[in-house]
């Protein structure tokens, strides 16, 4: 007799269904597993054959076998353990057929060798795509049963012990539904440090923070060393306003399947990653050994921040064009292309030369022109092209460790105010960045009064600016617009908006 049981695995972001197939018959006793299983997959023999024994269930005489459906795609992951143990159990015990809604409920958890179940990676893609193919009812580790009920109109069960689980097949009784939860969990709070920097930064730059949050600009800060670019960087971050229940369950599936989910709640927190300047292409955009998601798709509706951009190999580095354009990056590996989402905002620091004093006021530069110029062309043209916000650094002037720290009101106020004016912002222009992103021409036209356009068309003139870099600009402007509570752009806004390109930096003009 053959026991089929639905179970899923994950393949990079992406789960798929598995169905488990028991085979019990007569022979010399042995357990065999095929199906392309992976290397945790073969070690499961183990886990299920220790966890059964360990509670009381009993084991099949004879040749054992498990096939895991389909035969051609590698399955790795623990997850179709509870599917293999409760499938074994059931050509051991001889016991009436479950209705069809047991019998078709998909089984997901990972084995301990006592027989607890433990959280599996990817559980959220792996119910997801078996929702896709009918699946309605789901047992999985209690732990996550939130989780799986991210998924609507499903029913989803948690469990404990593979024999609770063993048990409720037969009887319907033993586990526990669980109830619709999604109230978010709270936010974590913004490090203190945060506000009391932007409180005490100037107002140019305090202006700049809050124009790339409230548009979700592509931007890059130029400046000596403690200037304060990364503080920056992170500020822009924590200006963010949360993301909504859809963009909240996007970033739950890609953590969860990349192993990264720490929490047991879903909560609306923008990831942030920034990741070192020594990873390599393939951490970078995706793929490699087991097809992981890179840090462009881990950074989906959050940040990606390139510290020190220049020591990043320019090949990585050219790889993030197609997805800074069009807000997703195809993975190719195996028998085809994966498309994975990576609508990130780019923020990127760097010095202006390998000393990193080229303009200081404070200290001289040591760098000859050339290795100047060698620096700066790490970075392609391609991808500047594509950057909405260039802004150099100033380094500050006589300060005080104790001016302003004991201000408490004001630091809270100054706060207080920007996270409003960039949600306030964000929602007069729209959440789906995306759509914005790939404005045309005719789109930018209908936002520009008639001086603005002939304003921006005499600016493409002087500056050199290309179609792209155009449309950024207009964009750029449109957020300053929005910022004043208007929707139509002036020529003002386009000035300030002008006044972020790379083509009136100074380090790039030398180039």
């Amino acid at each position: 007799m053959v026991e089929r049981i639905r179970s899923g695995a994950v393949c990079g972001i992406d789960g798929y269904e598995v169905t488990v197939e028991v085979d019990a018959r007569r022979g010399l006793p042995t357990f065999q597993i095929v199906g392309l299983p992976g290397t945790i997959l073969r070690e499961s023999r183990e886990r299920v054959l220790s966890a059964m024994r360990n509670c009381g269930m009993p084991w099949p005489k004879g040749r054992v076998t498990v096939n895991l459906a389909p035969a051609d795609i590698k399955k790795q992951g623990a997850a179709v353990d509870l599917a293999i143990a409760v499938g074994v159990n059931a050509c051991a015990e001889d016991h009436p057929r479950p209705p069809r809604e047991r019998r078709e409920a998909v089984l997901l958890g990972e084995l301990s060798l006592t027989g607890e179940l433990r959280p599996v990676r990817g559980l959220l893609s792996i119910v997801m795509a078996a929702v896709s193919r009918g699946a309605e009812v789901f047992v999985v580790p209690t732990g996550q049963a939130w989780e799986a009920r991210l998924v609507p109109g499903i029913r989803v069960f948690g469990a404990e012990r593979v024999s609770d689980v063993a048990a409720w097949l037969h009887t319907g009784s033993g586990l526990q539904e669980a109830k619709d939860d999604f109230t978010p969990g709270p936010l974590p709070a913004v490090p203190v440090e945060i506000p009391a920097f932007f409180a005490l930064t100037s107002p140019e730059a305090r202006r700049l923070a809050i124009i790339a949050a409230a548009g979700r600009h592509d931007t890059l800060l130029v400046g000596p060393p403690g200037t304060g670019k990364t503080r920056l960087s992170r500020t822009i971050g924590a200006l963010q306003p949360p993301c909504s229940r859809k963009e909240a369950v996007d970033v739950t599936r890609i953590q969860g399947a990349a192993g990264l989910l720490r929490r047991h709640h879903l909560d609306g927190q923008r990831p942030f990653r920034a990741p070192h300047h020594t990873v390599t292409r393939a951490g970078l955009i995706g793929g490699g050994p087991g097809l992981r998601a890179g840090e462009v798709t881990l950074a989906h509706n959050g940040i990606l921040f390139l510290d020190e951009l220049p020591e990043f190999t320019p090949a990585a580095l050219d790889a993030l064009r197609e997805p800074l354009e069009e807000g997703q990056v195809a993975v190719a590996r195996g028998p085809g292309s994966r498309f994975w989402p990576a609508d990130f905002q780019f923020l990127g620091a760097m010095n202006p030369c390998r000393c990193g004093y080229f303009g200081s006021r404070v200290r001289a530069c040591r760098c000859p022109v050339t290795l100047r110029r060698r620096y700066v062309s790490r970075l392609s043209g391609p991808l500047l092209d594509r950057l909405d916000l260039f802004a150099e650094m100033e380094e500050g002037g006589d300060w005080s460790l104790r001016a302003g720290t004991d201000d408490i009101g004001r630091i809270e106020s100054t706060w207080r105010d920007a996270s409003c004016q960039v949600a306030d912002t964000r929602q007069r222009l729209g959440r789906d960045r995306h759509a914005t992103r790939q404005a045309d021409l005719v789109a930018c036209r209908s936002w520009l009064d008639t001086r603005g356009a002939d304003f921006l068309d005499e600016a493409k003139r002087s500056l050199g600016l290309s179609i792209r870099a155009l449309i950024r600009s207009a964009r750029v402007a449109r957020t300053v617009a929005a910022l004043d509570g208007r929707r139509l752009v002036t020529r003002v806004d386009l000035a300030e908006a002008l006044g972020f390109r790379k083509e009136t930096m100074h380090i790039f003009m030398q180039v």
